[in-house]
């Protein structure tokens, strides 16, 4: 487990750091609104004291901070729509001098900021950026690698192709950056693993992190430990182990008091309105456009969301999910079946309220990878589906099918990388090309590919040449028209 652990980490954390070393500042989501409250966490400034306008002009809460943290026109690669400029348009400075400096997320629950701000506080420009993504990196590969142990020792070989297809090129890229999104995603995926497979001090590891960094944290852990509990036919009394209860008691009790602290304002309610719309048109907004864009992201749609990637990739990762999914409904038991459909009909639900609740207030606000904590669940439940994998276990293509997820996997992965690099570095309507341009990573090229190519390739060696010897699968031959 030791050795599947280590190798696993070197692969996740490469794959991170292939993103975090890609990237220009506010390359991603909202991290320029991140690597700002990360600044005011390690410098004790941990709510809000002031109001000023962020690079877009729309005015939200303010920590005191260095010029040099941001670039002055941080939102420039995306703002001007549809150019949609490269890199080469962002404007650094290394002046120090202390200003108010804008963050949407600056009420955010301090506990991921404090894990990964120490590199902006000590060097608040490009370079401390750098270092904080790879901070974040490693932390979500620990998580992920804990996971990947977990699962590529519980003797169930569907769990490779599992564990690759959960870590999509979009939580690289989250992982890879100033987001917590990143963590959370990881944090979920431990918890499933743990639980499934009853070891309680990761499970409450995962739980205690969930509960602490987004406020989504506690329906998160909810679900996914009752989905856990059902398919495994654990009992509740489980929880009350003590390597699980203590970490998630303090974790749910650290958002119970954060939640009281933080409560005293929000951004929306100072936000300009938006356009008036009822629930009807809502919802046919999000059955023609925003559910697309929702299944988009979740595999690769990246930084503000202009930058896509090709339809066919985004087909064949959900053809490869599709491929577990499918026949473990078929041939999974009706506990399985039930806790299925109930990780993507409460994934798909929850984005759908979500949209409801905020659009007639801020306009579009859900984003598929918000509900990835509990859809990854879609995936990971499916190595139970015992009889799927007795069935093509008896035919000789069990380990060919942990072989293709991987196999496909990796190069996706690698073009993912190569079209966002392409994007900042030559422009969105340039022909793939990562190489030159009119901006370059601080690296340049080559290194964050390299990264990203060995970290894949050794997540696929992990996953088909695992060193924990798998217990048997019991044949189904015999059963299958029982």
């Amino acid at each position: 487990m030791r050795r599947a652990f280590l190798v696993a980490f070197v692969a996740f954390f490469l794959l991170g750091t292939a993103w975090a070393l890609a990237l220009p500042a506010n390359g991603t989501y909202d991290e320029k609104q991140h690597l700002v409250r990360a600044y005011a966490v390690w410098t004790g400034q941990w709510l809000p004291h002031a109001r000023a306008k962020d690079a877009s002009g729309i005015e939200t809460n303010a920590f005191t901070g260095p010029r040099s943290l941001l670039p002055e026109n941080a939102d420039c690669t995306w703002i001007d729509k549809p150019a949609y400029h490269p890199a080469s348009c962002l404007e650094t400075t290394g002046d120090r001098t202390e200003v108010l400096v804008p963050s949407a997320a600056a009420r955010y629950s301090p506990v991921y900021y404090a894990l990964v701000g120490l590199p902006l506080r000590i060097s608040p420009d490009g370079t401390g950026l750098i270092w904080a993504r790879l901070l974040s990196a490693a932390l979500s590969a620990a998580l992920l690698a804990w996971a990947a142990a977990l699962a590529l020792g519980s003797g169930r070989r569907l769990f490779g192709a599992a564990m690759v297809l959960v870590a999509t090129p979009m939580l690289a890229d989250l992982a890879g950056s100033i987001n917590p999104n990143g963590l959370e995603i990881s944090a979920a995926v431990l918890l499933f693993v743990a639980a499934l497979r009853r070891r309680w001090l990761a499970a409450g590891v995962g739980a205690l992190l969930l509960f602490t960094i987004r406020d989504l944290g506690p329906f998160f852990v909810l679900a996914d430990l009752a989905l856990a509990l059902f398919v495994t036919r654990a009992h509740p009394r489980e929880l009350l182990r003590r390597p699980f209860l203590v970490p998630a008691a303090l974790g749910a009790a650290f958002a119970v008091l954060w939640a009281a602290v933080a409560s005293r304002g929000s951004d929306i309610d100072q936000a300009p309105p938006a356009p008036a719309t009822g629930a009807g048109a809502i919802l046919s907004d999000i059955a023609h456009n925003r559910a697309e864009f929702w299944a988009r992201q979740i595999v690769g749609q990246f930084n503000y969301g202009e930058t896509t990637i090709s339809i066919a990739v985004v087909g064949l990762w959900y053809l490869l999910v599709a491929a577990l999914v499918l026949p473990a409904l078929w041939f999974g038991d009706r506990r399985l079946r039930l806790a299925l459909g109930a990780a993507f009909a409460g994934s798909a639900a929850l984005l759908v309220a979500l949209e409801l609740y905020f659009a007639p207030k801020v306009g579009h606000f859900a984003h598929g990878r918000y509900v990835m904590p509990l859809g990854v669940g879609v995936v990971l439940l499916t190595p139970f589906a015992d009889r799927y994998a007795g069935w093509l276990s008896d035919r000789g293509w069990l380990g060919r099918l942990v072989l293709l997820c991987a196999g496909l996997a990796a190069p996706m992965q690698l073009y993912a990388l190569a079209r966002v690099m392409t994007r900042f570095q030559r422009g969105i309507a340039a022909g793939l090309n990562p190489f030159g341009g009119a901006w370059t990573p601080p690296l340049g090229a080559i290194v964050p590919l390299a990264c990203a190519l060995v970290g894949a390739g050794l997540l696929g060696v992990i996953v088909t040449r695992s060193s924990v010897r798998p217990t048997p699968v019991l044949s189904t031959a015999n059963t299958l028209s029982n």
